[in-house]
Order: structure tokens, then sequence, then C-alpha cells
């Protein structure tokens, strides 16, 4: 065996090995490891199965399963990639548009607080109120105070007259009832902006500060004394925190901010700026507010979110937005109401300050709620028992509200109370004489009428008298001679407090006498029944008569006076939309004046009245010719034009030069404010075809 294993050569040493199979480990036998199956398992046919154990540190993985392992890292790294580039691309925008995060001003950014999401869900209205609908139908309601309402009784008196009745026809408002009713006005889609709205990307960008600061000051200077229901002081304080980089100014703040500029440059009046350069400009500023809070008027409310809305409601009137500025108007009294600002008891947890304000911010509502209610003639959202403070005070304190303080700031508190109560009778004449605009319930007789006119009348001779010395009535003639009388420019305040408070007045006026001249346009055509309603009317209509008459001629007046003198006495009107309303409504009651006149001679003694009524629907267009002239104004005075040239009345004979009478471009504005859109367009009726 010595010699064979010799002649074989050294025995070949036993291979290790590392792991052996189950089935060689349960029958304890020696397994040679090969793979996939060992000899021993191959030999007697078992299933070979290799299991590492637990603890052991050379463990021995297949093939196969790394391959899955690097294909499923390879997918993991390749989706890492992807959002790495997403990142990329996120930051690069940033940096691009950095104003979405900051407020920049002349080149300099201020981080803002936080950027809140923002509701998303859009209107068919955008934040600058271009309706982008195909031809379409609108529908409202307009009750017995709006100029839709009295237009229908002028129109329908007209149609009656034997004279014409083969010329003209009913025109399509005859939905008007005598208490109000819908107005469907069919109007083309809107026309494309030029400038399309302010992207939110671009909603933090503020004018540079000489820019703004100026129109800041233009706005505490004019609609902030008009309507003090903001503190300047606060206003003034945030901006300069604002411009030494401060990371806390408030959205809110920054869309009020925003409302602020919109309205002074709304309100601008000068030869040097034309009307709708200063209107596209505004509108960029009211853009940028509407994006700033959309989110944060839903959310919950402050006194700065309804300063906000107030200010965008009042806004809104100067616009082609009528009916924007109801819907906004409804936002702001529910805010109101919300937040107490009514309420005595909730106000008194605030400092003296903030009780002041809230209290002159819902005073702003209410004289908001008076005029929107009286133009469009819908009920009061604030009924005359929801007002109940008292009225705002000026403080002669430290704290005081106006800085610095002077007589212009105490005349702006007597000039907004003045309102107040002038307004309180407004809403008086609504509910007495208009039936609250509900529209609902027969009409009165003239004897009801006349007696309630008589009684409200009284109440206006009172608030007469209670009119200090420095806010009397001015006419005409007495702003001519203070003119004169002080040179090249008077002192401007008070003589602006007087003269917007005497056009207000006189409104009101002609809003409670109105009613007696419907009864004389309908008593054209007196049955039997009535006769003796007519002979009454003829007693004891001549007195109102002269007093609607007395109050537009002097409303058409004041205006024509100052839009004729030189520039800086436009700026005595105060905002022009009102400047506008006013003498438009004036001008429809000498005309429905003069129809009666023309058709009713006997019913009146026209000597004791006034004989020259004629000039004025002439005299009134003239002034919209020289007013700040928009497509608004434009409209207007188109209107009145047309309405004299179907009536054959005196047209007007001092059209400036600088004007072209070639017509106007068809103007695709919304209905509301003043008359149905588009009433004298292809898509509208037409006056001359009645």
């Amino acid at each position: 065996m010595a010699d064979q294993a010799t002649t074989q050569g050294h025995a070949v040493k036993r291979r290790r090995v590392a792991l052996a199979c189950d089935a060689c480990r349960t029958r304890k036998s020696r397994c040679d490891g090969r793979r996939p199956e060992c000899g021993m398992c191959e030999d007697l046919g078992f299933s070979c199965v290799y299991t590492a154990p637990i603890t052991t540190t050379n463990v021995i993985v297949q093939k196969d399963y790394l391959s899955s392992l690097e294909e499923r890292v390879k997918a993991l790294e390749d989706s890492l990639n992807i959002v790495k580039s997403e990142v990329s691309a996120v930051k690069s925008n940033m940096s691009k548009g950095s104003s979405d995060e900051s407020v920049r001003e002349n080149g300099h950014s201020y981080q803002n607080e936080q950027s809140p999401e923002f509701v998303e869900t859009e209107d068919a209205i955008d934040a600058m109120g271009a309706v982008a609908f195909a031809d379409e139908e609108e529908c409202g309601f307009f009750g017995a105070s709006s100029n839709i309402a009295f237009l229908h009784y002028l129109s329908c008196a007209v149609a009656r007259s034997e004279n014409i009745q083969r010329e003209i026809t009913s025109p399509r408002i005859d939905r008007v009832t005598f208490d109000g009713g819908f107005v469907n006005a069919t109007r083309p889609s809107s026309p494309t902006l030029a400038h399309p709205p302010e992207s939110r990307s671009n909603m933090f960008v503020l004018p540079p500060a000489e820019e703004a600061l100026a129109l800041i000051h233009q706005y505490f200077s004019d609609t902030g004394l008009l309507f003090p229901y903001i503190h300047p002081d606060s206003i003034f304080g945030t901006y300069s925190e604002l411009r030494k980089g401060s990371k806390k100014i408030r959205r809110t703040w920054l869309g009020l901010l925003n409302m602020i500029l919109a309205m002074a440059k709304l309100t601008t009046v000068s030869e040097r700026a034309p009307a709708e350069a200063c209107i596209r400009e505004s509108a960029v500023y009211y853009s940028r507010a509407f994006n700033l809070c959309r989110g944060e008027i839903l959310r919950g409310t402050t006194l700065e979110v309804v300063q906000y809305l107030l200010l965008m409601g009042q806004y809104l009137q100067g616009t082609q937005k009528s009916v924007q500025a109801w819907t906004m108007h409804g936002l702001t009294v529910k805010a109101a109401l919300q937040l107490g600002l009514h309420s005595k008891d909730a106000s008194k947890a605030f400092p003296p300050l903030e009780q002041e304000m809230r209290k002159r911010t819902w005073f702003g509502c209410v004289v908001l709620d008076r005029v929107l209610g009286m133009t469009f003639g819908r009920p009061a959202a604030i009924p005359n028992c929801y007002v109940q403070l008292d009225l705002p005070t000026f403080q002669d304190s430290p704290d005081a509200l106006l800085a610095p303080v002077d007589n212009v700031a105490y005349y702006s508190i007597q000039f907004f109370n003045l309102t107040i109560t002038l307004y309180k009778e407004m809403g008086c004449i609504i509910d007495q004489l208009y039936a609250q605009n509900l529209g609902c319930g027969p009409p009165l007789s003239v004897g009801e009428t006349v007696s309630r006119v008589l009684g409200i009348e009284t109440q206006l001779q009172s608030w007469l008298l209670t009119l200090p010395d420095n806010l009397r009535q001015v006419t005409a003639t007495v702003i001519r001679d203070e003119i004169e009388r002080a040179g090249i420019q008077p002192q401007f305040f008070p003589l602006k407090f007087r003269v917007i408070l005497t056009l207000r007045y006189l409104h009101v006026q002609i809003l409670l006498h109105r009613p007696v001249l419907v009864k004389f346009l309908d008593a054209m055509e007196a049955s039997e029944a009535e006769i003796s309603e007519d002979r009454l009317l003829k007693d004891i209509g001549c007195s109102s008569m002269k007093k609607i008459i007395e109050s537009a001629m002097g409303i058409i007046d004041i205006v024509y006076e100052l839009v004729s003198s030189p520039e800086w006495t436009r700026n005595l009107l105060g905002a022009w939309w009102y400047t506008l309303y006013y003498t438009f409504n004036a001008a429809l009651v000498i005309i429905g004046a003069t129809w009666v006149h023309r058709t009713r001679r006997s019913a009146i003694n026209w000597d004791e009245v006034y004989t020259n009524i004629d000039i004025y629907p002439g005299r009134a267009v003239t002034s919209l010719y020289k007013l700040n002239r928009n497509r608004m104004v434009d409209r207007c005075r188109s209107y009145l034009e047309q309405l004299m040239s179907a009536l054959c009345l005196q047209q007007s004979q001092e059209i400036p030069d600088s004007v072209s009478n070639t017509g106007l471009p068809e103007m695709n504005i919304e209905f509301g404010e003043f008359m149905i859109d588009d009433l004298f367009s292809k898509h509208g009726p037409d006056f001359n075809h009645w």
C-alpha cells in the first residue's frame, strides 16, 4: 500500500466546504459543495438546497437577484435626477420673478410676511371685470328711484303724445312697472382689453416712492377728506416701515394701499392727463389689490379688510363695473356686520382711536349703501334702524385722527356728519315715496304723495338750519364772486365742501319731488276715474314742480360754472362720476318738465316757475363736453343729445372746437348706473324708433 501510494505521488488534500447543503447536513454526510446540486444529492436524486445560517458573514447571493437590485437603483437615480431638474427650474423662475414673494419698489425688494395660498376658483369675470362670454342677455332689477325707471315714465309719456304717435313706439323697457321691474339688455361680448390684467407675479410691485407718496397725499387731500374712515398716519407710518425693509407688511394692508393709489388716479382731474389714461393706470392698481386680497376677504375679516372692500366699492362706481360695485358692497356690509362695526358694545374693548375708526367705517358703509340703493333702485342693505351709533367726532389730542390738526380736518368731520344726516333723509325718501324700492304694492295716490313730500321737505329744511356758516349752501353766482374776490385761487377748503354738499342736497331735493313730476307724466291721458286726482295735482303740484326745476337748474349752473372756469376749479366738484350722475339726472328732470310744459300748458302757471328752462339740457351737454371726458361721460352726453334731438329741444351751441361730432365708437359697457346698456347701438333699442 505504501509502495502504491508512493508510486502514485502525494495524496491530494481534501477541500473544505464552506457551506453544506441541507440534505447532507441532515444526513451528516460529507458534501462536496457543488452547485446547483452537490454530488451526493445528484446521485441520490434529492433536492439540493443551500441555506445559509443567520450569523454567517459569508452570504452567497445569486446573480439574478443582484441584477434586479441594480435595476431598481438605476430607476431611483433616474427619478431623483428628474426631481432635481424640476427644482432647479422652479428656483430659476423664482429668481426671475422675485416679486411673487416680496414687495418691490424702485428696484429694491421688501420680503413679505407670508404668501398664503389664494382661492383658485375663477369666476366668469376676471380681476379687471372683463367678461369673456359671447353675446348674452343681462337682467337686473331697477326700482322706482333709478334713472331707468324714470326713463320709462318719460318714454311712455312721449309715446302717448298724439303729435308723434306714428313716429314713436314704446321702448324695450316696458317691463319696468311703477315700482320697478326687470330690465333686460342684450349686448355683445366685451371687447378685448388692450392691456391685459396684471398677473399675480406683479401684484407686489409698487411705484417709485416719490410717485406713491404723491398719490397717497392726493387721496388724503381729496377722497380721504370727503370720506375720512382711513387713518392717514397709519398708512404713512406703515409705508415708511415698508421702505425701510420691514418684513411684517400685511397683504390686506398692501391691498388697501393699492386701492388708495387706484382711487387717487381715478379721481385725477387735469387737462394734461387724459381721462382714459388715468382710468387705465388706476385699473392696474385695482387689479393688484384684487389679486392680493381675493383670498383674505373669504377667510375672515378685520377692520382693514372692511375698509379695503368699502374703498373698492367706491372705486367701482367710477368704472364700467356697476354690477361688481353692487356685489362688492354686499360683501362690505356683511363683513362690517360680522365685525360688529354697527354695535357700540362691540367697540368698547378697543382703544379710542380704533373705536372712532370703526365708527367712521360703519358710516362709510351706510353712505355708500344709500347712494347705491338710490342709483340702482334697490332696497337698502342697511335700514335706518341699524344706524344707531353717535356721529363721528374730531379729536383734538396727541392721538388726533387727522394730522396736522387744522381747520381742514375739522371741516372734514363736519362735512362727513352732514352727509350722513342728509343721506338719512334720502333713506326716508326711498322708504316713503319709492316703497323701499321693493317693487310691491300699488302706487301712492296724488294726495298721499304730496303729503309725504311736504313732510320730508320740512325735515330737509331743518337740516339746512343745522349748517354752520363755513358749510352753508352756494350758488353759481356765489362761487363766481368768491373766485373773483380771492384772485387767482381762493381758499380751497371749505369751498369744496360747500360745493359738494350743495350738489348732494339739490340731488336729494330732485329725488324728493320727482314722484310729483312722474304723476304729471302719467296724468297726460287721465281716465274719468282719475280726473279728480288730476285736478288735485294741478292745484298743489305747481310748488313741487317749481322746487324740482330749481334744484335741477342749480346743479347744472354750478357744474357749468366750474367746468368753464380755470382748471383748478374743477377739483371743487369732487369725483367726476358723481358730477356726471348729478348733471345727467338733472338734465333728465328738466327734459321731463319741459315735456309736461309742452303738452299741458294749462296744468302749471309756468310764469311762476321759470321760462328759460329750454336752455338747460343744452347747458348740461356742454358741461359734459368740458368734464373729465371718458367713455362713460361721452355715453351719457350722447344719450342726452339724441334725446334732445328726438324731442326737438334746443341743442347746445357751445361745443368745444376740439370735440369731434362724427359719432362715438360702440361702447360695450355693463349697464346699471345711468341707463340701459347700448340703448342706441345696433344691439339695443333705438330711441328714434320708440
